[in-house]
Protein backbone atom coordinates (compact mmCIF):
# COMPACT_ATOMS: atom_id res chain seq x y z
CA UNK A 1 0.00 0.00 0.00
CA UNK A 2 1.35 3.30 -0.87
CA UNK A 3 1.41 5.52 1.58
CA UNK A 4 -0.83 8.45 2.15
CA UNK A 5 2.04 11.18 2.87
CA UNK A 6 5.64 10.63 2.52
CA UNK A 7 7.74 11.97 4.87
CA UNK A 8 11.08 13.35 5.41
CA UNK A 9 14.16 11.78 6.38
CA UNK A 10 16.84 13.94 6.50
CA UNK A 11 20.14 13.59 8.16
CA UNK A 12 23.58 15.40 8.63
CA UNK A 13 26.86 15.49 8.35
CA UNK A 14 29.73 17.65 10.01
CA UNK A 15 32.52 19.23 8.56
CA UNK A 16 36.20 19.75 7.67
CA UNK A 17 39.10 22.70 7.82
CA UNK A 18 41.01 23.86 4.44
CA UNK A 19 43.03 27.07 3.66
CA UNK A 20 43.67 30.09 1.69
CA UNK A 21 41.77 32.09 -0.92
CA UNK A 22 40.81 35.87 -1.21
CA UNK A 23 40.78 38.12 1.66
CA UNK A 24 37.13 39.38 1.92
CA UNK A 25 35.06 41.24 4.72
CA UNK A 26 31.19 39.76 5.10
CA UNK A 27 29.50 42.78 3.95
CA UNK A 28 27.93 40.82 0.72
CA UNK A 29 25.68 37.97 0.57
CA UNK A 30 25.48 34.45 -1.10
CA UNK A 31 23.95 32.69 -3.87
CA UNK A 32 21.05 31.91 -3.28
CA UNK A 33 -1.65 5.28 24.51
CA UNK A 34 0.58 2.54 24.43
CA UNK A 35 -0.05 -0.81 23.16
CA UNK A 36 1.49 -3.80 22.01
CA UNK A 37 0.37 -6.40 19.36
CA UNK A 38 1.77 -9.54 17.41
CA UNK A 39 1.65 -11.01 14.46
CA UNK A 40 -0.65 -13.58 12.80
CA UNK A 41 -1.85 -15.39 15.80
CA UNK A 42 -0.74 -13.16 18.29
CA UNK A 43 -2.28 -12.10 21.42
CA UNK A 44 -2.78 -8.47 22.21
CA UNK A 45 -1.32 -6.87 24.95
CA UNK A 46 -1.46 -3.70 26.69
CA UNK A 47 2.17 -1.97 27.22
CA UNK A 48 3.02 0.42 30.45
CA UNK A 49 2.72 3.74 29.16
CA UNK A 50 5.45 5.16 31.93
CA UNK A 51 6.97 8.39 30.76
CA UNK A 52 10.36 9.12 29.54
CA UNK A 53 13.22 10.96 31.51
CA UNK A 54 16.90 11.79 30.66
CA UNK A 55 19.99 10.35 32.10
CA UNK A 56 22.64 12.93 32.52
CA UNK A 57 24.39 11.28 29.26
CA UNK A 58 21.87 12.78 27.11
CA UNK A 59 23.48 14.37 24.31
CA UNK A 60 19.73 15.61 23.71
CA UNK A 61 19.90 19.72 24.77
CA UNK A 62 17.21 22.06 24.97
CA UNK A 63 15.57 23.95 21.95
CA UNK A 64 17.78 26.83 22.94
CA UNK A 65 20.89 25.50 21.50
CA UNK A 66 23.41 26.53 23.31
CA UNK A 67 26.97 24.31 24.28
CA UNK A 68 25.67 20.84 24.55
CA UNK A 69 24.03 20.87 20.86
CA UNK A 70 20.85 22.12 18.95
CA UNK A 71 17.40 20.72 19.83
CA UNK A 72 15.01 20.85 16.42
CA UNK A 73 11.45 20.69 18.56
CA UNK A 74 10.21 20.64 21.12
CA UNK A 75 12.05 20.19 24.41
CA UNK A 76 11.49 17.48 26.87
CA UNK A 77 8.85 18.73 29.23
CA UNK A 78 6.42 19.55 26.17
CA UNK A 79 5.10 22.59 24.87
CA UNK A 80 1.87 24.06 25.75
CA UNK A 81 0.63 21.30 26.71
CA UNK A 82 2.14 19.34 24.36
CA UNK A 83 2.89 15.42 25.68
CA UNK A 84 6.83 15.28 26.96
CA UNK A 85 8.90 13.37 24.05
CA UNK A 86 9.16 9.94 23.83
CA UNK A 87 13.19 8.81 24.44
CA UNK A 88 13.86 5.16 23.59
CA UNK A 89 17.53 3.74 22.51
CA UNK A 90 18.61 0.69 20.29
CA UNK A 91 21.40 -1.81 20.45
CA UNK A 92 22.80 -4.24 18.03
CA UNK A 93 24.92 -7.42 18.10
CA UNK A 94 25.23 -6.66 21.45
CA UNK A 95 25.07 -9.95 23.29
CA UNK A 96 28.64 -10.88 24.06
CA UNK A 97 29.80 -10.79 28.11
CA UNK A 98 32.60 -8.48 28.05
CA UNK A 99 33.93 -5.10 28.54
CA UNK A 100 32.47 -4.03 25.74
CA UNK A 101 29.10 -4.83 26.27
CA UNK A 102 29.26 -3.70 29.43
CA UNK A 103 30.73 -0.10 28.22
CA UNK A 104 27.74 0.05 25.89
CA UNK A 105 25.01 -0.93 28.83
CA UNK A 106 26.36 1.72 31.16
CA UNK A 107 26.09 4.12 28.23
CA UNK A 108 22.04 3.22 27.31
CA UNK A 109 21.11 2.79 31.02
CA UNK A 110 22.67 6.36 32.07
CA UNK A 111 20.64 7.77 29.36
CA UNK A 112 17.37 6.44 31.68
CA UNK A 113 14.84 5.71 28.36
CA UNK A 114 11.39 4.47 28.16
CA UNK A 115 11.78 1.95 25.81
CA UNK A 116 15.46 0.00 24.57
CA UNK A 117 15.20 -2.14 21.34
CA UNK A 118 17.61 -4.18 19.91
CA UNK A 119 18.41 -5.36 16.23
CA UNK A 120 19.54 -8.76 17.05
CA UNK A 121 22.17 -11.07 17.78
CA UNK A 122 21.23 -11.04 21.55
CA UNK A 123 23.35 -14.19 22.21
CA UNK A 124 26.36 -15.42 21.19
CA UNK A 125 27.82 -17.12 19.62
CA UNK A 126 24.69 -19.83 18.90
CA UNK A 127 21.64 -18.87 21.15
CA UNK A 128 21.86 -21.15 24.18
CA UNK A 129 20.06 -21.41 27.24
CA UNK A 130 23.08 -21.74 29.25
CA UNK A 131 25.15 -18.39 27.75
CA UNK A 132 21.78 -16.06 27.28
CA UNK A 133 21.89 -14.27 30.75
CA UNK A 134 24.93 -14.01 30.77
CA UNK A 135 24.97 -12.35 27.25
CA UNK A 136 21.67 -10.30 28.08
CA UNK A 137 20.56 -10.45 31.77
CA UNK A 138 23.65 -9.50 33.63
CA UNK A 139 23.71 -5.90 31.87
CA UNK A 140 20.18 -5.48 31.13
CA UNK A 141 17.80 -7.72 33.75
CA UNK A 142 16.84 -3.92 35.04
CA UNK A 143 14.99 -3.34 31.68
CA UNK A 144 13.48 -7.13 31.33
CA UNK A 145 9.50 -8.11 33.34
CA UNK A 146 9.24 -10.75 34.02
CA UNK A 147 13.09 -11.57 34.45
CA UNK A 148 13.94 -15.14 35.10
CA UNK A 149 17.75 -14.64 35.48
CA UNK A 150 20.15 -14.55 38.20
CA UNK A 151 21.50 -11.27 38.15
CA UNK A 152 19.04 -8.97 40.25
CA UNK A 153 15.30 -8.54 40.59
CA UNK A 154 14.48 -7.67 36.97
CA UNK A 155 12.68 -4.64 36.29
CA UNK A 156 9.03 -3.56 37.12
CA UNK A 157 7.83 -2.93 33.41
CA UNK A 158 8.91 -4.71 30.66
CA UNK A 159 11.39 -1.77 28.96
CA UNK A 160 13.53 -4.82 26.14
CA UNK A 161 11.96 -5.36 22.82
CA UNK A 162 14.49 -7.71 21.15
CA UNK A 163 14.23 -8.68 17.36
CA UNK A 164 15.83 -12.46 16.92
CA UNK A 165 19.12 -12.41 14.62
CA UNK A 166 21.49 -15.84 12.77
CA UNK A 167 23.38 -16.01 16.29
CA UNK A 168 20.10 -16.05 18.16
CA UNK A 169 18.33 -19.03 15.72
CA UNK A 170 22.10 -20.49 16.17
CA UNK A 171 21.27 -24.14 14.50
CA UNK A 172 17.68 -23.51 13.70
CA UNK A 173 16.38 -23.62 17.28
CA UNK A 174 15.18 -20.18 18.42
CA UNK A 175 13.20 -21.59 21.96
CA UNK A 176 16.19 -20.22 24.58
CA UNK A 177 15.25 -16.65 23.27
CA UNK A 178 11.53 -17.77 23.23
CA UNK A 179 11.39 -18.75 26.70
CA UNK A 180 14.10 -15.97 28.15
CA UNK A 181 11.64 -12.69 26.44
CA UNK A 182 8.35 -12.35 27.08
CA UNK A 183 6.94 -10.18 24.33
CA UNK A 184 3.95 -9.17 22.47
CA UNK A 185 2.10 -11.87 19.60
CA UNK A 186 4.17 -14.58 18.59
CA UNK A 187 7.17 -13.16 20.21
CA UNK A 188 8.94 -13.24 16.88
CA UNK A 189 8.00 -10.14 15.31
CA UNK A 190 5.47 -7.76 16.75
CA UNK A 191 4.33 -4.25 17.03
CA UNK A 192 4.31 -1.90 19.62
CA UNK A 193 3.02 1.76 19.91
CA UNK A 194 4.16 4.03 22.49
CA UNK A 195 2.61 7.64 22.19
CA UNK A 196 3.68 9.68 18.22
CA UNK A 197 5.58 6.56 17.20
CA UNK A 198 4.84 2.51 16.43
CA UNK A 199 7.73 -0.15 16.18
CA UNK A 200 7.60 -3.05 13.84
CA UNK A 201 10.00 -6.27 15.04
CA UNK A 202 10.38 -7.96 12.04
CA UNK A 203 12.55 -11.63 12.19
CA UNK A 204 14.98 -11.14 9.21
CA UNK A 205 16.18 -14.87 9.37
CA UNK A 206 15.98 -17.30 6.95
CA UNK A 207 14.80 -19.56 9.84
CA UNK A 208 11.44 -18.07 10.11
CA UNK A 209 8.47 -20.09 10.14
CA UNK A 210 6.27 -17.12 8.27
CA UNK A 211 9.29 -16.65 6.18
CA UNK A 212 11.25 -13.27 5.32
CA UNK A 213 10.88 -12.65 1.49
CA UNK A 214 8.03 -10.08 0.62
CA UNK A 215 5.93 -11.96 -0.12
CA UNK A 216 5.87 -13.93 2.77
CA UNK A 217 2.93 -14.44 5.68
CA UNK A 218 5.50 -12.01 7.85
CA UNK A 219 5.82 -8.91 4.76
CA UNK A 220 2.22 -9.37 4.54
CA UNK A 221 1.48 -8.84 8.28
CA UNK A 222 3.97 -6.01 7.99
CA UNK A 223 2.37 -4.15 4.86
CA UNK A 224 -1.01 -4.48 6.72
CA UNK A 225 0.08 -3.25 10.24
CA UNK A 226 1.72 -0.18 8.22
CA UNK A 227 -1.30 0.56 7.02
CA UNK A 228 -3.19 0.35 9.69
CA UNK A 229 -1.11 2.23 12.10
CA UNK A 230 -2.30 5.96 12.71
CA UNK A 231 1.51 7.08 14.17
CA UNK A 232 2.85 9.89 13.22
CA UNK A 233 5.95 7.91 12.91
CA UNK A 234 6.45 4.64 12.07
CA UNK A 235 10.33 2.22 12.48
CA UNK A 236 10.92 -0.70 11.35
CA UNK A 237 13.60 -2.99 12.82
CA UNK A 238 15.52 -5.96 12.08
CA UNK A 239 18.84 -8.05 11.99
CA UNK A 240 19.80 -8.33 8.59
CA UNK A 241 20.02 -4.94 6.68
CA UNK A 242 18.33 -4.48 3.63
CA UNK A 243 21.85 -2.23 2.41
CA UNK A 244 25.03 -2.42 3.84
CA UNK A 245 28.43 -1.25 3.13
CA UNK A 246 29.59 -3.33 5.94
CA UNK A 247 31.05 -7.19 4.78
CA UNK A 248 28.02 -9.01 4.24
CA UNK A 249 26.75 -6.56 1.42
CA UNK A 250 23.15 -6.03 2.61
CA UNK A 251 20.26 -8.69 2.80
CA UNK A 252 18.63 -8.51 -1.01
CA UNK A 253 15.85 -10.19 0.05
CA UNK A 254 14.95 -8.07 3.20
CA UNK A 255 14.54 -5.10 0.05
CA UNK A 256 11.31 -5.03 1.17
CA UNK A 257 9.14 -1.75 -0.16
CA UNK A 258 8.72 -0.39 3.52
CA UNK A 259 8.39 3.32 1.79
CA UNK A 260 5.67 1.97 0.03
CA UNK A 261 4.23 0.51 3.05
CA UNK A 262 4.57 3.93 5.35
CA UNK A 263 7.78 2.84 6.89
CA UNK A 264 9.96 6.27 8.22
CA UNK A 265 13.17 4.58 9.09
CA UNK A 266 14.67 1.30 8.85
CA UNK A 267 17.45 0.00 11.93
CA UNK A 268 18.97 -3.19 11.42
CA UNK A 269 22.50 -4.73 12.81
CA UNK A 270 24.57 -7.39 11.63
CA UNK A 271 27.73 -5.60 9.88
CA UNK A 272 29.39 -4.74 13.41
CA UNK A 273 29.55 -1.04 12.34
CA UNK A 274 27.21 1.84 12.36
CA UNK A 275 26.12 3.44 8.91
CA UNK A 276 23.28 5.67 7.80
CA UNK A 277 21.72 5.23 3.78
CA UNK A 278 19.15 6.63 1.75
CA UNK A 279 17.17 4.99 -0.37
CA UNK A 280 13.78 5.47 -2.49
CA UNK A 281 13.74 8.48 0.05
CA UNK A 282 13.96 5.89 3.00
CA UNK A 283 16.46 6.26 5.72
CA UNK A 284 18.42 3.57 6.72
CA UNK A 285 20.43 2.93 9.61
CA UNK A 286 22.91 -0.32 10.29
CA UNK A 287 23.47 -0.04 13.77
CA UNK A 288 25.82 -3.52 15.15
CA UNK A 289 28.10 -1.63 17.67
CA UNK A 290 26.70 -3.35 20.80
CA UNK A 291 29.70 -4.91 21.87
CA UNK A 292 31.08 -7.51 19.51
CA UNK A 293 34.28 -7.20 17.56
CA UNK A 294 33.81 -4.30 15.46
CA UNK A 295 34.73 -4.88 11.36
CA UNK A 296 35.52 -2.55 8.30
CA UNK A 297 33.84 -1.27 5.74
CA UNK A 298 33.60 -3.31 2.37
CA UNK A 299 32.29 -1.94 -0.50
CA UNK A 300 30.01 1.29 -0.63
CA UNK A 301 26.89 0.47 -1.19
CA UNK A 302 23.96 2.32 -2.89
CA UNK A 303 23.11 5.30 -0.94
CA UNK A 304 25.48 5.46 1.85
CA UNK A 305 26.12 8.96 3.41
CA UNK A 306 28.05 8.41 6.39
CA UNK A 307 29.65 5.78 8.22
CA UNK A 308 31.98 4.61 11.24
CA UNK A 309 33.67 1.18 11.53
CA UNK A 310 35.91 2.27 14.99
CA UNK A 311 33.41 3.13 18.29
CA UNK A 312 31.11 1.01 19.92
CA UNK A 313 27.89 2.91 20.97
CA UNK A 314 23.99 2.99 20.56
CA UNK A 315 21.19 4.77 19.54
CA UNK A 316 19.50 7.21 21.11
CA UNK A 317 16.18 8.81 20.26
CA UNK A 318 13.69 11.17 20.54
CA UNK A 319 10.34 11.59 19.43
CA UNK A 320 7.29 13.70 19.10
CA UNK A 321 4.29 14.20 17.23
CA UNK A 322 6.50 16.45 14.68
CA UNK A 323 10.17 15.22 14.25
CA UNK A 324 12.09 11.77 14.97
CA UNK A 325 15.33 12.07 16.01
CA UNK A 326 18.04 9.26 16.26
CA UNK A 327 21.75 9.89 17.19
CA UNK A 328 24.56 7.42 17.52
CA UNK A 329 26.38 7.49 20.33
CA UNK A 330 29.79 6.40 21.22
CA UNK A 331 30.82 4.82 24.44
CA UNK A 332 32.78 7.63 24.87
CA UNK A 333 29.56 10.08 24.87
CA UNK A 334 30.00 12.08 21.70
CA UNK A 335 27.81 12.33 19.28
CA UNK A 336 29.22 10.90 16.01
CA UNK A 337 25.93 11.23 13.87
CA UNK A 338 22.18 12.50 14.00
CA UNK A 339 19.34 12.07 11.66
CA UNK A 340 16.34 14.04 11.94
CA UNK A 341 13.12 12.91 10.17
CA UNK A 342 10.29 15.43 9.92
CA UNK A 343 6.38 14.66 9.73
CA UNK A 344 5.15 17.20 7.69
CA UNK A 345 7.43 17.27 4.56
CA UNK A 346 7.76 20.48 2.44
CA UNK A 347 6.91 19.89 -0.84
CA UNK A 348 9.84 22.40 -2.40
CA UNK A 349 12.88 24.06 -1.09
CA UNK A 350 14.07 27.19 -1.49
CA UNK A 351 17.92 27.28 -1.43
CA UNK A 352 19.56 30.17 1.04
CA UNK A 353 22.96 29.18 0.33
CA UNK A 354 24.20 27.41 -2.24
CA UNK A 355 26.41 24.68 -2.98
CA UNK A 356 29.88 26.83 -4.12
CA UNK A 357 29.42 29.26 -2.23
CA UNK A 358 31.96 31.95 -1.07
CA UNK A 359 32.55 31.04 2.97
CA UNK A 360 35.27 33.20 4.98
CA UNK A 361 38.12 30.88 7.24
CA UNK A 362 40.10 31.11 9.87
CA UNK A 363 42.88 28.51 11.14
CA UNK A 364 42.78 29.62 14.46
CA UNK A 365 41.12 30.59 17.36
CA UNK A 366 38.95 33.83 16.39
CA UNK A 367 37.82 35.19 20.06
CA UNK A 368 34.27 35.61 20.92
CA UNK A 369 32.09 36.83 18.88
CA UNK A 370 33.01 35.07 15.78
CA UNK A 371 29.47 33.22 15.41
CA UNK A 372 27.04 36.77 15.77
CA UNK A 373 26.00 38.54 12.37
CA UNK A 374 27.61 41.70 13.66
CA UNK A 375 31.23 39.87 13.57
CA UNK A 376 33.28 41.32 10.62
CA UNK A 377 37.20 40.69 10.17
CA UNK A 378 39.18 40.01 7.03
CA UNK A 379 39.29 36.43 7.05
CA UNK A 380 40.65 34.74 3.63
CA UNK A 381 37.76 33.49 0.97
CA UNK A 382 36.77 31.05 -0.93
CA UNK A 383 34.31 28.78 -3.20
CA UNK A 384 33.45 25.71 -1.23
CA UNK A 385 34.08 22.84 -1.28
CA UNK A 386 37.05 23.97 1.08
CA UNK A 387 39.51 21.60 2.55
CA UNK A 388 42.80 20.24 1.73
CA UNK A 389 43.84 16.31 0.53
CA UNK A 390 40.28 15.03 0.52
CA UNK A 391 40.24 15.93 -3.39
CA UNK A 392 38.00 18.21 -5.73
CA UNK A 393 38.42 21.48 -3.35
CA UNK A 394 37.08 24.67 -5.39
CA UNK A 395 39.22 26.58 -2.63
CA UNK A 396 42.55 24.52 -0.59
CA UNK A 397 42.88 25.78 2.91
CA UNK A 398 46.81 25.80 4.38
CA UNK A 399 46.20 23.15 6.68
CA UNK A 400 49.30 24.06 9.17
CA UNK A 401 52.14 21.92 8.87
CA UNK A 402 51.68 18.34 8.18
CA UNK A 403 52.47 17.14 11.61
CA UNK A 404 50.76 20.12 13.24
CA UNK A 405 47.83 20.60 11.92
CA UNK A 406 44.78 22.87 13.51
CA UNK A 407 42.61 21.06 15.46
CA UNK A 408 39.82 23.34 14.68
CA UNK A 409 38.99 25.39 11.65
CA UNK A 410 36.32 28.35 11.80
CA UNK A 411 33.81 29.39 8.42
CA UNK A 412 31.36 32.28 7.85
CA UNK A 413 28.81 33.02 5.10
CA UNK A 414 26.20 35.14 5.27
CA UNK A 415 22.72 35.35 3.56
CA UNK A 416 19.33 36.62 3.09
CA UNK A 417 16.11 35.48 3.97
CA UNK A 418 13.16 36.11 2.69
CA UNK A 419 9.76 36.70 5.11
CA UNK A 420 8.17 33.33 4.05
CA UNK A 421 11.56 31.73 4.87
CA UNK A 422 11.26 32.97 8.47
CA UNK A 423 9.61 29.97 10.23
CA UNK A 424 9.46 27.40 7.55
CA UNK A 425 11.17 24.39 8.12
CA UNK A 426 14.84 24.49 7.51
CA UNK A 427 17.14 21.78 5.75
CA UNK A 428 20.94 21.46 5.76
CA UNK A 429 22.99 19.28 3.50
CA UNK A 430 26.54 18.98 4.48
CA UNK A 431 29.85 17.17 3.67
CA UNK A 432 32.46 16.93 6.28
CA UNK A 433 35.12 15.83 7.54
CA UNK A 434 35.80 15.24 10.84
CA UNK A 435 33.29 16.79 12.77
CA UNK A 436 31.64 19.96 13.26
CA UNK A 437 29.58 22.36 15.07
CA UNK A 438 27.11 25.05 13.01
CA UNK A 439 25.67 27.96 14.79
CA UNK A 440 22.75 30.21 12.88
CA UNK A 441 23.34 33.97 14.08
CA UNK A 442 24.71 33.32 17.11
CA UNK A 443 22.62 29.68 18.36
CA UNK A 444 24.05 26.24 17.85
CA UNK A 445 21.61 24.35 15.72
CA UNK A 446 23.79 21.05 15.00
CA UNK A 447 26.24 19.13 15.31
CA UNK A 448 27.98 15.99 14.48
CA UNK A 449 31.07 13.51 15.43
CA UNK A 450 31.52 16.77 18.10
CA UNK A 451 31.50 15.78 22.07
CA UNK A 452 28.55 16.98 23.86
CA UNK A 453 29.36 20.21 25.39
CA UNK A 454 31.35 23.21 25.02
CA UNK A 455 33.57 23.11 22.44
CA UNK A 456 37.01 24.73 21.91
CA UNK A 457 39.93 25.21 19.77
CA UNK A 458 41.35 22.31 20.90
CA UNK A 459 38.25 19.80 20.84
CA UNK A 460 39.24 17.20 18.79
CA UNK A 461 36.42 15.18 16.88
CA UNK A 462 34.97 11.84 18.31
CA UNK A 463 35.99 9.58 15.62
CA UNK A 464 37.99 10.00 12.42
CA UNK A 465 35.88 10.07 8.79
CA UNK A 466 37.41 7.32 6.43
CA UNK A 467 36.46 5.38 3.97
CA UNK A 468 34.90 6.83 1.08
CA UNK A 469 32.42 9.24 3.07
CA UNK A 470 34.54 12.42 3.79
CA UNK A 471 32.79 13.84 0.29
CA UNK A 472 29.49 12.68 1.02
CA UNK A 473 26.41 14.65 1.52
CA UNK A 474 23.95 14.14 4.18
CA UNK A 475 20.53 15.66 5.60
CA UNK A 476 19.17 17.22 8.65
CA UNK A 477 16.58 19.22 9.75
CA UNK A 478 17.68 22.06 11.63
CA UNK A 479 15.92 24.41 14.04
CA UNK A 480 14.89 27.80 12.45
CA UNK A 481 13.86 30.20 15.45
CA UNK A 482 17.00 31.76 14.97
CA UNK A 483 16.43 32.66 11.58
CA UNK A 484 15.68 36.67 10.77
CA UNK A 485 13.97 38.19 7.18
CA UNK A 486 16.61 40.15 6.45
CA UNK A 487 20.81 39.42 6.82
CA UNK A 488 21.70 36.48 8.54
CA UNK A 489 25.22 34.30 9.21
CA UNK A 490 26.08 30.49 9.22
CA UNK A 491 28.96 29.82 11.26
CA UNK A 492 30.67 26.69 11.37
CA UNK A 493 34.39 25.32 13.42
CA UNK A 494 34.92 22.27 11.70
CA UNK A 495 37.05 19.95 14.03
CA UNK A 496 40.09 17.48 13.32
CA UNK A 497 40.41 14.14 15.02
CA UNK A 498 43.92 14.82 15.66
CA UNK A 499 47.46 17.35 14.69
CA UNK A 500 48.29 14.52 12.01
CA UNK A 501 44.58 14.30 10.11
CA UNK A 502 45.44 14.31 6.35
CA UNK A 503 42.52 15.52 4.91
CA UNK A 504 39.73 18.35 5.93
CA UNK A 505 36.28 18.81 3.81
CA UNK A 506 33.62 21.37 4.38
CA UNK A 507 30.63 22.26 1.48
CA UNK A 508 27.14 23.91 2.78
CA UNK A 509 23.64 23.83 1.45
CA UNK A 510 20.96 25.48 3.41
CA UNK A 511 17.30 25.93 2.12
CA UNK A 512 13.79 26.67 3.76
CA UNK A 513 10.52 24.48 3.28
CA UNK A 514 7.13 25.32 0.87
CA UNK A 515 3.65 23.58 1.51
Amino acid sequence: MVRQMRRAAVLALAIVACPEGQVGHELGTSGGSASASGGPGGATGSASAAGSTSGEQSSFPSDAGGDGGAGTGSADEGAKGEPPDLRFAVIGDYGLDGDNEAAVATLVLGWDPALVFTVGDNNYYSGEASTIDVNIGKYYQSLISPYKGVFGPGGAENKLFPSPGNHDWGAGDLDPYLDYFTLPGNERYYRLRRGPCEFFMIDSDDHEPDGNAATSVQAQWLEAALADSDAPFKVVMMHHPPYSSGIHHGSVGMRWPYGEWGADLVVAGHDHDYERLVVDDVTYLVAGTGGASLRAFDVEEVGTQRGHADAFGALQGRVNANELTVEFIATSGGIVDRVTLLAARPTSWEPLIAAGATWRFRESDPGPGWKALEYDAAWPAGPSPLGFGAGGEATTIPGGAMLDRPITTYFRHRFKASAADVGAPLRLRLAVDDGAVVHLNGVEVYRIDVPAGPAYDSTTAVVPVGDWFADHWTETAIPGAALRQGDNVLAIEVHQIAVVSSDLRLDVELASGRF
